[in-house]
């Protein structure tokens, strides 16, 4: 998804850069997508917020519909905060505590546990608290280890060899497991979907008395045109439907389908805007270097993931002429570039002529790019603002100050 220039240009100088742009139409069409394309009647859809938690984006994707997956205490109190009911909010976070635990059960949220050790505390602060139990199928995806959340390599859920201690743990806290989930991956195309569907169906036939099974999210988004591939929608839907619809004959009830995708639903809604500030060269590389880093969108910087870069004549210039340019942000880092590889090793793209005063607009950084956000250098952080459906532009979070970056000194001093 592109922003047409004329846009950029006026949301730069009304907004400043850089700036954080979300299009409320794009996440009302992802959420209507999903509900079309799963057709089985006793599906929930999760948005897994940890992609993007701004209060904005929570009330768009609560007024589709669409419940919510919260990683952490505060994403499902950002959740309440945003207008969801507690028994639309469900918690699976990879840490756990007493104190955690009891806030969570006083606000009544749904629990998923992804440890044995998780369980433990459940029960211990709540005998005969009900719960499901996130399991590692043993097999996951993802680009490399960093995003993989399944197989011996991830740290994610419990592992399939341990369903014996799952259920010993159930008995001793007289806890009530109700569902199981596992989830997919990221990226993950449909033939390793329905696999690790499949291998999920199969450990929850070990279980009596659930009422919905989880496969989480993962769905693939098209971030470079020439290397990803999207999810045939319908035909996912389908095999889903058709899946859960035999499996609960067998099972004997109606189990409820769930599934959680957070990129899926925000990522091509989210576009960056920032400015050239240095053009420079060295005897290899030209440079351009932005007034963002990867304290804004750490991606490509953290995973080598690749981002769309469109240039935006600053002057209203015709761009012309055509030159490789390594895409840099203006911290102090040599790792604060934007167009790498997975392997890390730099990979100029080919730009029309750039100048000082251009805009570069990074497109798809609704997911896990404002999410990660940081003051490193201590940058102050974007504003951000909603386009929305009805064709204005609101602010929906302010720019950062000085004074943020050093409010809780303040406050300790």
């Amino acid at each position: 998804m592109t922003l047409d220039p004329q846009l950029v240009t006026s949301l730069a100088k009304k907004f400043h850069t850089p700036l954080y742009v979300f299009e409320e139409s794009i996440v009302r069409k992802r959420c209507r997508e999903l509900k079309a394309a799963l057709t089985y009647p006793n599906t929930v859809i999760r948005y897994a917020c940890k992609a993007l938690t701004l209060r904005a984006i929570l009330s768009i994707v609560r007024d589709e519909g669409i419940w919510i997956d919260a990683s952490s205490l505060n994403e499902a109190k950002r959740a309440l905060l945003a207008g969801f009911e507690p028994r639309q909010i469900a918690y699976t976070g990879e840490s756990a505590s007493v104190g955690v635990f009891n806030e969570l059960l006083e606000m009544n949220v749904s629990m998923n546990c992804s440890s044995l050790d998780q369980m433990r505390i459940l029960g211990q602060v709540h005998r005969g608290a009900k719960l499901s139990v996130r399991i590692n199928p043993g097999e996951g995806h993802g680009a490399n280890n960093k995003v993989n959340t399944g197989g011996p390599a991830s740290k994610h859920g419990i592992y399939v060899d341990q369903l014996d201690e799952v259920r010993a743990i159930v008995k001793e806290f007289d806890l009530k497991l109700d569902g199981i989930h596992a989830h997919i991956g990221s990226g993950t195309d449909l033939d390793h979907w329905l696999r690790i569907k499949d291998l999920t169906l199969d450990i929850a036939r070990q279980f009596e008395d659930l009422t919905f099974v989880n496969l989480g999210g993962g769905l693939p988004v098209v971030y470079n045109p020439e290397t990803d591939k999207p999810m045939p929608l319908n035909e996912w839907g389908e095999r889903l439907t058709d899946s859960f619809e035999e499996f609960s004959k067998e099972y004997g009830k109606p189990i409820q389908l769930q599934i959680e995708p957070g990129r899926f639903i925000v990522a091509e809604c989210g576009h960056l805007i920032a400015e050239v500030q240095n053009v420079k060269r060295t005897p290899a590389y030209n440079f351009a270097l932005l007034n963002t880093g990867f304290n804004h969108n750490p991606r490509p910087a953290m995973y080598g993931s690749y981002h769309p870069l469109t240039l935006v004549a600053g002057d209203g210039r015709e761009l012309t002429g055509s030159k490789e340019y390594v895409i840099g942000g203006y911290l102090c880092e040599s790792g604060d570039i934007f167009t790498r590889g997975e392997d890390g090793e730099l990979k100029p793209r080919a730009f029309p002529e750039i100048q000082v005063g251009d805009l570069m607009v990074t497109g798809l950084v609704g997911a896990y790019s404002h999410a990660m956000k940081s003051e490193y250098n201590s940058m102050n952080l974007p504003a951000s603002v909603l386009l929305q459906t009805n064709g204005t532009a609101k602010v929906i979070e302010r720019r950062g100050t000085m004074e943020d970056v050093i409010r809780r000194e303040v406050d300790a001093f």
